[in-house]
């Protein structure tokens, strides 16, 4: 049989619901079970309709074949623009009068009654059908029910499809999580490799610049010099040492409760020759759900950036305070510098990224390597501007109760 642009259509969606080989499906085994009941027919099928054939997707004998489109009744009563067809007699109506299955060639059909399977964009699947070897009258309630029914198998063919889309999505999940893993477990051991390369020929050129400095004797351009070369090893080092933080963050163990005032107390102990000119305040800090080492790193950057662009044109300002609220606390880092415009306040968590507002040295590494520390711990961070001018920096993770 010719194949139309409707049998393309239909056979898609079948496809799509997963039915034209499935064995067998319960669900639509009772739909067909209650349908022969409500009629008072001794047959009931659920039948979809291909190019080529009829497929019984369920009936109350369980045979599950396939018949010839010629043969079938379903296959030219989906061409009639009705919701329900009902042959009293097929012995005395066309074109089933000639069909094996009612001359006794293979079986003795009289009476037949079925509701049209139509998919929700439209496209007509087939017919939930009622038959018996004897006349039969089936009312207009029945017909109600079988029209439900009907449409109950189209629910149950919807199901089906979520449930294929989902196990799909699911599988897809899975395979970009073992992807993602592999990759971070790839980046890790890339970047440990690279961190040792790079540190044992920078440990020979500083070992080598101090030496020189002992063996010679430099003029004053040249102690100059020679300052610029260390100070360029330690941009160097730093560079090495914030790469491997970025790409090993977010892969340690699970969260502790972390003595946020402890850790922040340890990190302006660590910061303070830097913070010799500065005003520092910490209010209440809460404790949070965390890793201690990991907490350090974001609060070691954000109180060292806070610092770096604190407002130069007064008394450099840093307050770290913190609040609960419900199951989450926010951690803030709050200076008085120039503050960030707000078109750019996503934007400086990117790797590599500045704010356009700055020319104090940095690589754009820094604020990366928080987002990812506290994004792994299932946390946000972000920045919003002070009245007075200024930037708030902040982070939010689960309180510890």
């Amino acid at each position: 049989m010719r194949e139309t642009r409707q049998d393309l259509e239909r056979e898609a969606e079948l496809r799509a619901y997963a039915v034209l080989d499935a064995h067998r499906i319960p669900a639509l085994e009772r739909v067909v079970d209650l349908a022969a009941s409500i009629c008072g027919m001794a047959v009931a099928e659920v039948n979809v309709i291909t190019s080529d054939d009829v497929v019984h997707v369920a009936t109350t004998n369980r045979d599950y074949l396939r018949v010839p489109r010629e043969h079938s009744f379903c296959s030219p009563v989906i061409s009639y623009d009705v919701e329900n067809y009902v042959v009293r007699d097929a012995t005395q109506e066309e074109p089933f009068a000639s069909s094996p299955y009612v001359t006794g060639e293979k079986a003795s059909i009289r009476s037949y009654a079925s509701a049209r399977m139509t998919a929700p964009n439209g496209v007509v699947l087939g017919n939930l059908c009622v038959f018996d070897s004897v006349v039969r009258t089936v009312d207009e309630s029945q017909l109600a029910s079988l029209r439900h029914l009907a449409a109950m198998v189209v629910d149950i063919f919807e199901m089906r499809r979520s449930e294929r889309e989902l196990a799909g999505a699911v599988s897809r999940l899975a395979g970009s999580h073992r992807e993602l893993n592999t990759s971070n477990e790839s980046l890790e051991a890339f970047a440990g490799q690279i961190s040792h390369d790079l540190q044992s020929p920078l440990t020979t050129v500083e070992l080598a610049l101090e030496l020189l400095e002992d063996e010679v004797a430099l003029s004053e351009t040249g102690l100059t010099l020679l300052e610029f070369a260390r100070s360029g090893g330690r941009r160097m080092q730093q560079s090495i040492t914030d790469l491997l933080d970025f790409a090993v963050a977010g892969s340690g163990s699970p969260a502790v409760r972390v003595d946020v005032a402890a850790v922040t107390r340890s990190v302006l102990a660590d910061l303070a020759v830097g913070l010799e000119d500065v005003e520092v305040e910490v209010g209440a800090l809460p404790d949070v759900l965390g890793h201690e080492t990991e907490l350090r790193a974001v609060l070691q950057n954000l109180v060292a950036n806070a610092v770096k662009f604190a407002s130069p044109f007064g008394s450099p300002y840093v307050r770290v305070e913190g609040v609960v609220g419900g199951t989450t606390a926010r951690i803030s880092v709050i200076d008085n510098g120039p503050g960030i415009p707000e078109a750019e306040r996503t934007a400086v968590f990117g790797l590599n990224v500045r704010g356009s507002s700055t020319s104090a040295p940095g690589h754009g590494i820094g604020l990366a390597t928080c987002a990812r520390l506290i994004g792994a711990r299932g946390g946000r961070i972000g920045v919003d501007g002070v009245a007075g001018g200024g930037s708030e920096f902040w982070f939010e993770l689960p309180a510890a109760g």
